[in-house]
């Protein structure tokens, strides 16, 4: 694929991804939409029923006709360039939660969450909810894309959580899952301190 059909493809991608809001003069994010299904999913009951809604859910964003007939205009690109919009998509969601001072209250709502408070709901959120749930949804290809995404999202936005965040992944009990997960560079963390 030559780099104008590759620079061709962004710009669709672009075009299906960011859409105009009514009455607003931001742009909103259909990637958004799987981090979202993921939240709300792994956030209720983590019945079987409620399993397979999640998957149908999720499935249903990437199987859209019209990112269909990019991926297939992508050809062997294909899947690179989605996991492009994925790993931007999970930075993007997890910065709006991070400062979103609705989504750090508790006590139904009434009380703003202590900085560091908002960081453990936002990491518990990630690695005891939306991992899980994506490991559980076998029959989902973006599932490990979409696993490593909030994994670098959440090491990007808080660095010195690293080893946090680390024994997380650890946590993970399946070790054919957690390999896929990059390694983690600890030697950062310790210059810092």
């Amino acid at each position: 694929m030559t780099d104008s059909q590759l620079d061709e493809i962004r710009e669709r991608i672009e075009n299906f991804r960011y859409f105009p809001l009514e009455g607003r003069r931001g742009r909103g994010d259909r990637f958004l939409q799987p981090w979202l299904f993921c939240h709300v999913y792994a956030s209720g009951s983590k019945r079987k029923g409620e399993m397979k809604r999640a998957l149908k859910e999720i499935k249903h964003f990437f199987n859209q006709r019209e990112l269909q007939e990019i991926r297939q205009d992508a050809g062997a690109d294909a899947d690179r360039l989605i996991e492009e919009q994925i790993v931007d998509s999970a930075t993007a969601y997890l910065t709006i939660c991070r400062d979103d001072d609705g989504f750090g209250k508790k006590l139904f709502g009434l009380l703003r969450m202590k900085p560091e408070e908002k960081e453990d709901k936002i990491l518990h959120d990630v690695y005891s909810g939306m991992i899980p749930l994506l490991i559980r949804l076998e029959e989902f290809p973006e599932r490990k894309a979409m696993m490593c995404a909030i994994d670098l999202a959440c090491r990007s936005l808080y660095p010195r959580r690293i080893r946090d965040i680390k024994a997380l992944v650890d946590s993970i009990e399946d070790q054919a899952l957690r390999a896929v997960f990059f390694p983690f560079d600890l030697s950062s963390e310790e210059s810092d301190e």
